[in-house]
């Protein structure tokens, strides 16, 4: 199955981007393919519970509709580790399916997807 790999690096401080990637992640598994949202940076805010629907750009659907619809449809969500520790971020903060990883798994996903695509 081809994989693809969104890279998120914004939150509320660039909702646009902090939205596209869970767009498209959705549109890919809706085509079959195995998606991936990475979040670095100030991305990972994006799997603090709660934190989803405080992030709205008028011209998609909401931040929080996109980020369930796309773990329900089986994408998986991946947080940077060393971000999220600066951002003083445990698993306990996070969603239910999005999980902390450090680069060894992030260079894994990366080298097995057919593309990588930065927000």
């Amino acid at each position: 199955m081809e994989k693809l790999l969104f890279v998120s690096t914004h939150s509320n401080d660039d909702p646009e981007r902090a939205t596209i990637p869970f767009v498209l992640g959705l549109t890919a598994l809706s085509q079959g393919k195995d998606a991936v949202v990475l979040l670095q940076i100030d991305g990972v805010w994006m799997a603090r519970k709660g934190f989803a629907a405080l992030v709205r750009e008028e011209t998609f659907p909401p931040a929080l509709d996109m980020l369930n619809q796309f773990l329900e449809a089986g994408g998986r969500i991946m947080v940077c580790g060393p971000c999220a520790k600066k951002r003083k971020l445990e698993a306990a903060d996070l969603i239910e399916g999005a999980v902390i990883v450090n680069a060894p798994t992030i260079i894994k996903e990366m080298g097995e997807a057919h593309n990588v695509v930065s927000y």
